[in-house]
């Protein structure tokens, strides 16, 4: 086969979020496992900045590059690359099928070109500005715009979606076709996201209870700030919150928003780099994850690879990842949220058993076979 893949999200805005590591790390594994088929791999720089991008110190040969012009033109530049300039490109390739590894609701994001001449395969994460649309949809440009880029996702040969919760809400949302909706899990990187060596005691001043997410409404920081101030009236546990994520709420605000939280043990950090990352997982004593919706849940997988303990949310994709390595909560129950982090941290017994559980089930979830996966689906695309 000769496979067209966009790989312009790792040069993009999307780079160090959830469709950038998606690529990254699907491409990675495919191009480590795929020795038949021909890659011709869409960027917007050359080989040294892809091969930096993949942590490769070359491309293979069967790998050629097909540039991208990104026209300086503000918040239009991602649509005057996919839009116009990538179809002509498109129409000058013999390929079998173009991959596009995801899009999102926001206009000045590169996403699905209306005009593809090859068999599309097309990568859906989630349908947040649907579920969530005064929040991720709220402007009528964006709004639009999903609109037509749910219209082409709809002609795509294959769908390949991250999660059955996904593909269930492609079937609904989307009134895609179900023969056409392809479940293929993402992974986690082990090399990466592992267990502390030696003692595992935490490396931190004081024990802390770990949540990565940021501002974004789904990943409910609100629900994660309330349950911690809960959890801290209610017992004698030191433990302090470590906030991964943007934020830009002053300490002053933060407490009058919270009565009762102790702003001095709430630590905000806006950005980390993924090894800073994943030492606050190897270091964590519990990773706190009460999601409103998740396209699959990562970051789940990302902690329990690191060995901690982990409580999410009993809603959307995150029972599907989890399985019963982790305690499922509903979200939206403060005091139900407080009484498991208590529980968990209490209870050393349960948080070793948790502990084992996560690094039991994260061995189920590898991009290896999220590759293997994908190679199938190319191939049912090709016949």
């Amino acid at each position: 086969m000769r496979i067209l893949f966009d790989a312009t999200p790792l040069q993009t805005g999307h780079r160090a979020r959830g469709i950038g590591t998606y690529t990254r790390e699907l491409l990675r594994a495919l191009l480590a496992l795929d020795s038949d088929n021909d890659y011709l791999l869409v960027v917007h720089g050359g080989e040294t900045e892809l091969c930096r991008d993949l942590a490769l110190s070359s491309l293979p040969a069967r790998v050629a590059l097909l540039s991208l012009p990104k026209p300086p033109l503000g918040r239009f530049t991602g649509f005057a690359s996919h839009q116009a300039a990538l179809p002509l490109l498109l129409r000058q390739q013999k390929a079998d099928l173009f991959h596009v590894p995801g899009f999102v609701a926001a206009f000045s994001v590169p996403g699905i070109p209306w005009r593809v001449s090859q068999p599309l395969v097309v990568t859906l994460h989630d349908f947040l500005p649907l579920r969530m649309p005064e929040l991720f949809n709220d402007k009528a440009i964006n709004r639009i715009w999903y609109a037509r880029q749910m219209a082409a996702a709809r002609r795509a040969a294959r769908l390949i979606c991250v999660s059955q919760a996904t593909r269930a809400d492609a079937i609904e949302m989307l009134a895609a076709p179900a023969d056409r909706c392809v479940v293929v899990h993402e992974g986690v990187d082990r090399e990466v996201f592992h267990p502390a060596s030696g003692s595992s005691v935490t490396a931190a001043a004081w024990p802390f209870i770990l949540f990565v997410g940021g501002s974004f409404a789904n990943k409910n920081r609100q629900g994660a700030l309330a349950a911690f101030v809960r959890l801290a009236s209610a017992s004698t546990l030191p433990h302090h919150l470590v906030l991964v994520g943007q934020d830009d709420l002053p300490d002053a605000a933060l407490a009058a928003a919270y009565p009762g939280l102790d702003v001095r043990r709430v630590h905000r950090l806006a950005a980390v780099s993924q090894d800073e990352l994943a030492r606050l997982y190897r270091d964590a004593d519990l990773f706190l994850f009460p999601s409103l919706s998740e396209g699959f849940g990562l970051p789940v997988l990302e902690a329990m690879a690191s060995g901690v303990p982990v409580v999410t949310s009993s809603i959307s994709s995150l029972p599907e990842v989890a399985g019963d390595a982790a305690v499922l909560v509903d979200p939206t129950d403060t005091d139900a949220l407080a009484a498991a982090m208590g529980q968990v941290l209490a209870d050393r017994a349960q948080h070793d058993r948790l502990r084992l559980a996560g690094l039991a089930r994260v061995a189920r979830f590898t991009w290896q076979a999220a590759a293997q996966q994908t190679l199938a689906v190319y191939r049912s695309v090709v016949r």
